[in-house]
């Protein structure tokens, strides 16, 4: 029988507590993220700046606009998955976003986290709406959000400066499945 992806995997909140293991893990990763998205510039990779970010994503989930979460597979993170923007008013929604290991891609983990925070979001936090922006040519990205359930709703040209670079964005929602009448229940 197969191991399920999330036997040893674990979602907690960021932390500054939490600074080595996060910093580790950029560093790994600096090269595979920085394909994908802007490099945070060499001043980001050192336990003081990771803190200081940590820190930062603990003061915006106490204002409750943004929620910072890492996944780790035993006492190693393997990702990181945020949702900003978060808007309880009018609109209850929240973007989306992620980076995951390289070393770990394929192996369902991404997928299982995603749809975890997903979950979360929709039931916990009561929002309607997710949305997720990713560079059209991020292919194991888009697995990720399709195999999650989103549906791309929009394709937006050279939106996004990448490397120097203008890149095609593709944009997907989800929506909470408990409000099929478009009401609160």
């Amino acid at each position: 029988m197969a191991k399920s992806p999330d036997v040893q995997l674990h979602i907690s909140p960021a932390h500054p507590d939490y600074a080595d293991a996060l910093l580790a893990f950029e560093l790994e990763n600096r090269a595979h993220f920085e394909h994908w998205i802007a490099s945070r510039g060499d001043l980001f990779y050192s336990k003081e700046a990771v803190r200081k970010s940590l820190e930062q994503a603990q003061w915006a989930a106490h204002a409750r606009t943004e929620l910072h979460y890492l996944v780790w597979l035993g006492e190693e993170i393997i990702g990181r998955i945020t949702l900003r923007g978060i808007e309880r008013e009018q609109y209850f929604k929240a973007s989306l976003g992620y980076r995951f290991s390289a070393r770990y891609g394929g192996k369902g983990y991404a997928s299982t986290a995603v749809n975890k925070i997903i979950e979360h979001a929709l039931t916990e936090l009561k929002l309607w709406r997710i949305e997720a922006t990713i560079i059209a040519n991020n292919l194991p990205s888009i697995g990720v959000i399709r195999k999650c359930g989103f549906t791309q709703y929009g394709h937006s040209h050279a939106s996004i400066l990448r490397n120097g670079i203008w890149m095609d964005a593709l944009h997907f929602e989800k929506h909470a499945k408990q409000f099929d009448d478009g009401k609160l229940s």
